[in-house]
Formats: structure tokens, C-alpha cells, sequence
């Protein structure tokens, strides 16, 4: 075991470092922060452009974290500090969101968020923090008003006593692990509960509630606070994990039935880890995803169905297109160029006018139409006008003040550039009046669409249930026809290529 005086070495500079003023500038955030990295446990067995490497990324990663958290152009350097010492102090230790994933690893089981591996990478500080997921910026943003709205629920109050006494505490029984609980609650009936809130999705709520409790990593992790606080002293009456559902708006707590059989397993795999890996710097292996039986008899029957089924929708989407296309040639003999719709109540068949903009603008010009007086402005921002705009704005910039000024003031006053697109109707309407002949501008386009209108719902149910009678008697066929296509072998003997040899 690490001599735990190490460990206190360590723990009293880095909460000497807590109660320092914010460093003046990121130099000294710098070299304050490598001093205390220095101090680390396990600091003999990381390489020093490991330990600079890491110090970079995790300021860059608490930058953009705080960006997040406090608000964009919000962040200060005193916050980014806080931050990463946040990181260090983590560092020295296996904390509670990370002790699940020890337990399973010597379990032989893979990890949920993350494995042995990269925890112990982690702490040789070969890998810097991630900058977190949606799901965890979600939950530090929500925690406090997770908090507030359980507290008000449970008309409790929290033992800041306590969790101040747990701040920084470490036992010398085992200094591998650290950890202070989101909260530590006072009822009014004067029982005292440790609480972990959480913000999972309403999806992750949903298999919450189905199976009855949280995930195994959560359990473990109340586990270790609850292992701290009776060894600092604090003395409680349960743990719970209190989720926020955001289906009701309202908080779901469940209760973590202590397990001594657990907790001792936590205490022994996270002191061989710390011990035999990240204190001698040694890169556990974590178990591989299974591989795929591929000689399995089910996974083969159903990959046989599956490409049957793909074969069979591409050629029903060939024959679909080959009957439309007879219903178009129909409609281009016998309806020439005339748009109207066919409706037949359970689908509709539509001929709309269509116009060659092109011709259209060319016989405009061609009398002298002005073709801007039936363009019609869009909603949507010009790309091609606003890249000119920019590069305007660079040049009168690069020219004088006063000319960027001038430039501005012009822009400002044209307002800005939209796109325009051609009324063709109306065009061809005009080219008409003015006696031009439009026809060989006309062309039509053809729409085919089952109905949506609630009148004739009862008729598109109709034969949607005979198409889905008809689609379940192709899969039966495919079903009872799998094991002679898997069995086919096909004959080199009537294969042309093989008789031309």
C-alpha cells in the first residue's frame, strides 16, 4: 500500500492551493498547478511531457467547460483554475463516479462510461478529461435545482456540516479513494440520508423505473461515500439517488440498499488497481466486445430473410415505377399537356403546369420585358450577395475608416439581400397578353399520392390492411423458403463462362 503520508502531502497542498487568491494570469495558474501536480502520489511514474500535455488539454477542456456552465464570454480565469485543480485533486485518487467501472473490470465485465484502461491512464495523466457529453452538461447545470426542489419536496435541509467534513478527507485505510456525495440531507424526523441526484433523459428514466433502481455504477458510487462518511465521522440512516423525470417534472428517488459484500469488493479491486497498475504504472487490459458466432444457425436464417425481403422492396419499387410511369404514358397520350387531378378518393393522381424558366425569360427579353418586376423577394438570405457583401466590407476596410463607413451606411440602407425567385405563372401570363405563343415553354409535372383526407380514411385503411395481408404472406413464404435458399449451391456446370473454357 502507497504510505498514506504521501497522500497527505499532497491533499494539504492542494487545499492550501484552494484558499490561494486567483492566480494573475495563466503563467502563474500554470506553475501553480504543475507544482501541485509534482506533489501527486503516483508522480515518480508519469513522464513529464505526459504531465505538461495534460495540464494544457485540461485548461483548453475547463475553458470551453466553463464557457458552458457560467456563459459564453463569462468565464474567468479564476473559474478555469478552480477547474483544473478541481481535475488535479481528482487525480490522486479513484473517485466515486469511477469505482463501478473498477468493480466490473475484475469482474471480467466491460465498463459502462468508461474502463480500467482509461482510468489508469487517466491518473499517469496520458489522458486529459473529456469535455463532458450533453448528458453530464445537463446534469451540472440542473444538479442545484435538483437539489432546491427535492429539499422543498422532503421539507429537509442540507447538513453542510457534514459535507464540509467530507470536503478533502481521506482515510488512511484506504487513500486510493475520495469522494464527497451531492449531498448530504437532515429530516425533519432528525435522520440523516446520503443523496445523490442525477438528470438522467426521460428515456434512461423510463428504464429506471421499469427495472426498479439506477444503474450499477450509481450504486457503487454512493457506496463510497457512504464508506468516507462513516470513516470521517458522519453517521446516516440510508442512501438514496434522486433522479429528476422530466415526463412529470418531478423528482424519483430510489433507495441503494447497502451491500457489505460490495463495499468490501470496492476496497479491494480499487487498491489492486491504484497499487498494481497506476502506482507502478502498468496498462491493465479491459475485456473485448465478443465477437459475432457467425456460424450461428439463427443469425444465418435471419441474414438469408433480411436479403430476401431487401430484394423483394427493390423490385416492388421497380414495379411501382414501371405502373406509374404507364399511368404518365397515358396521360401523355390521351391528356397532353392539360394539369388537373384525378382523385380517387383512397389515392390521387395530379398534372400540374409546369414552365421552361428559361425559355420563358429568353421570349420576355426577346419583346423587351422587363423580368424583375416578376421576381418575388424569399424568405431565405442570399449566400452568394452576402459572400460578395463581406468581401466589400474587407476592402473598405483595408481602404479607410470613412469608406467602411459609407460602405455600412449603404448596406444598412439596401437592407439585407434575399433571394428572388421568378413568378413563372405570372410571366407566362403577361408573354400571353402580349400575344406570344408559350406553348412549347409548357411541360407538366405529375404527382401520385395515397390520401390523407379524413373522408376517406376508411377506404386507405382498407387497403392498407389488404397490402399488409399480402406483405405478411410474402414473409411466411420467405420464412418457409430460408433453409432451401441457404442450401442452395449453385451449378458451376451451367455457368457460361465455365463453358467457353
Amino acid at each position: 500500500m502507497t504510505d498514506i503520508a504521501v497522500f497527505d502531502r499532497f491533499d494539504k497542498a492542494a487545499a492550501e492551493e484552494g484558499k490561494r487568491p486567483p492566480p494573475a494570469d495563466f503563467t502563474e495558474s500554470i506553475r501553480r498547478l504543475s507544482a501541485l501536480i509534482d506533489l501527486l502520489p503516483q508522480r515518480p511514474v508519469i513522464q513529464d511531457h505526459h504531465a505538461e500535455r495534460w495540464l494544457n488539454r485540461t485548461i483548453e477542456m475547463a475553458i470551453q467547460r466553463m464557457e458552458i456552465e457560467k456563459g459564453e464570454g463569462k468565464a474567468e480565469l479564476a473559474d478555469v483554475h478552480s477547474h483544473v485543480l478541481w481535475h488535479v485533486r481528482r487525480a490522486s485518487a479513484i473517485g466515486g463516479s469511477e469505482v463501478g467501472e473498477v468493480v466490473l473490470h475484475f469482474r471480467g465485465e466491460r465498463g459502462i462510461f468508461s474502463n480500467a484502461k482509461n482510468l489508469v491512464l487517466e491518473k499517469l495523466l496520458i489522458m486529459s478529461p473529456q469535455p463532458g457529453d450533453e448528458a453530464m452538461t445537463r446534469g451540472v447545470i440542473a444538479e442545484p435545482y435538483i437539489q432546491m426542489m427535492y429539499l422543498e419536496a422532503m421539507d429537509a435541509v442540507s447538513d453542510e456540516a457534514s459535507l464540509d467534513l467530507l470536503k478533502g478527507f481521506r482515510w488512511a485505510g484506504a487513500p486510493q479513494i475520495v469522494g464527497t456525495p451531492d449531498d448530504i440531507v437532515l429530516y425533519r424526523e432528525g435522520n440523516r440520508k446520503i443523496i445523490d441526484y442525477k438528470c438522467p433523459s426521460a428515456a434512461v428514466n423510463e428504464e429506471y423505473e421499469k427495472k426498479g433502481g439506477v444503474s450499477f455504477g450509481y450504486v457503487c458510487q454512493v457506496h463510497q461515500y457512504g464508506i468516507l462518511s462513516r470513516q470521517s465521522g458522519v453517521e446516516f440512516s440510508g442512501m438514496d439517488v434522486a433522479c429528476f423525470d422530466p415526463r412529470s417534472f418531478k423528482i424519483v428517488s430510489y433507495k441503494i440498499d447497502y451491500d457489505p459484500e460490495l463495499e468490501e469488493e470496492m476496497l479491494e479491486k480499487t487498491a489492486i488497481l491504484w497499487n498494481d497498475y497506476v502506482m507502478k504504472a502498468v496498462i491493465p487490459e479491459v475485456p473485448a466486445p465478443d465477437p459475432l458466432d457467425v456460424e450461428d444457425e439463427e443469425f444465418k436464417e435471419l441474414v438469408m430473410q433480411a436479403t430476401t425481403l431487401k430484394m423483394i422492396e427493390d423490385e416492388v419499387g421497380k414495379r411501382k415505377a414501371e405502373v406509374l410511369g404507364r399511368i404518365s404514358a397515358v396521360g401523355t397520350e390521351e391528356l397532353d399537356l392539360r394539369a388537373g387531378k384525378i382523385d380517387l378518393e383512397f389515392a390521387s393522381f395530379e398534372r400540374k403546369r409546369s414552365w421552361d424558366e428559361e425559355q420563358l425569360v429568353n421570349m420576355a427579353e426577346s419583346i423587351g420585358l422587363d423580368i424583375t418586376e416578376y421576381s418575388k423577394v424569399q424568405k431565405k438570405f442570399n449566400a452568394a450577395e452576402g459572400e460578395d457583401m463581406l468581401k466589400q466590407i474587407f476592402e473598405a476596410c483595408a481602404a479607410s475608416p470613412e469608406a467602411l463607413n459609407q460602405l455600412v451606411a449603404d448596406m444598412a440602407e439596401a437592407g439585407l439581400p434575399l433571394e428572388r425567385k421568378l413568378d413563372v405563372d405570372a410571366l407566362a401570363s403577361r408573354l400571353e397578353e402580349e400575344g406570344v405563343a408559350v406553348i412549347n415553354a409548357a411541360g407538366i409535372s405529375e404527382k401520385f399520392a395515397v390520401s390523407r383526407a379524413k373522408k376517406n380514411l376508411a377506404k386507405v385503411e382498407f387497403v392498407r390492411g389488404e397490402a399488409m395481408e399480402l406483405v405478411d404472406q410474402i414473409e411466411v413464404v420467405v420464412e418457409e423458403n430460408t433453409e432451401r435458399l441457404l442450401n442452395f449451391t449453385p451449378n458451376n456446370d451451367d455457368d457460361p463462362e465455365m463453358e467457353m473454357m
